[in-house]
């Protein structure tokens, strides 16, 4: 009978062993807690994140993958088998420049950064459990945190060489990915990048922009650019802060009242990597960005 047990038990490990599989993701993924879109979120993946398939849920459409530090589950149309250059855990280089195709995205590439030079990045001193002594406090302004015009002009020089615009510097706004008043890092150059206020095909600075957005209510012929990013970044600190007694709320919070509670990881997130998403929900009825 052990006999039999021991045969078994090195059969169900062969089988465990011989699923796993190398694969690279093809588009930024949520890796969650279990085989469903409603399972706890862990963390986002970026494209070309190379990970190891450890077992599969077909009527889920999920895959339950391992990382360098983390194993959960992500879509099984998110992934494709990895080269064999690529090591777990790894980045592969992308096949195409995430300004061209960036993926899992809902606008227009251009209205996004380039995610190898500016993925985003977290302040650490800005915490789920202090928020309400920073950035949700009435006594509290991005002020306190904001580098000064010495340190963030030089910055902006910097960026707008990186990505190749030779245009006037005031047709770009230097913004914070992930904004100060949701814990983004004040001076970190990963979290910094010149956004345009208008598109490649109207360039604008942001009094320009401002009359035209007066002018054309609604109009979507010009992408939506920096003026448009500050007004999800003032929801999402909402959101962040709701439910907090004598929160600090920003100035839009009667247009745009939140209306659910995200978590500050959360809405870091959403800024991280699809910000125009938020932004159609927002003018869509107020629908809570989550």
């Amino acid at each position: 009978m052990k006999n039999i047990i021991s045969i078994t038990l090195l059969a169900c490990l062969w089988c465990l062993t011989t699923r796993a599989q190398e694969v690279v993701l093809t588009r930024n993924s949520n890796l969650r807690s279990g085989p469903s879109s409603s399972s706890r979120l862990i963390k986002t993946l970026s494209n070309g994140t190379a990970v190891t398939v450890i077992s599969k849920h077909p009527r889920s459409g999920y895959v339950k993958v391992q990382t360098s530090e983390d194993t959960g589950w992500v879509l099984q149309k998110n992934v494709k088998e990895a080269p064999a250059e690529s090591a777990k855990g790894q980045i592969a280089p992308p096949t195409s420049s995430p300004r061209e195709n960036p993926p899992a995205r809902v606008g227009d590439a251009q209205i996004y950064p380039k995610s190898e030079l500016t993925p985003g990045k977290a302040d650490p001193t800005v915490t789920q459990d202090n928020i309400v002594q920073n950035i949700c406090n009435k006594g509290w302004s991005t002020a306190s945190v904001r580098p000064p015009v010495t340190v963030t002009n030089k910055i902006k020089r910097q960026t707008m060489q990186a990505y190749g615009f030779t245009d006037a510097a005031n047709h770009y706004e230097l913004d914070h990915l992930i904004s100060l008043q949701n814990g983004g890092c004040p001076d970190c150059v990963e979290n910094l990048w010149p956004q345009a206020y208008g598109d490649k095909d109207h360039p604008m600075t942001q009094n320009e922009r401002a009359n035209w957005n007066r002018d054309n209510p609604g109009s979507s012929e010009i992408l939506p650019g920096a003026l448009e990013k500050d007004l999800v970044e003032s929801h999402i600190h909402d959101e962040i802060c709701f439910g907090i007694p004598n929160a600090k709320m920003s100035s839009y919070v009667k247009k745009y009242p939140p209306t659910v509670s995200i978590t500050l990881e959360r809405g870091q997130q959403i800024l991280a990597t699809d910000w125009y998403e938020c932004f159609q929900n927002m003018v869509d009825g107020n629908k809570p960005c989550k």
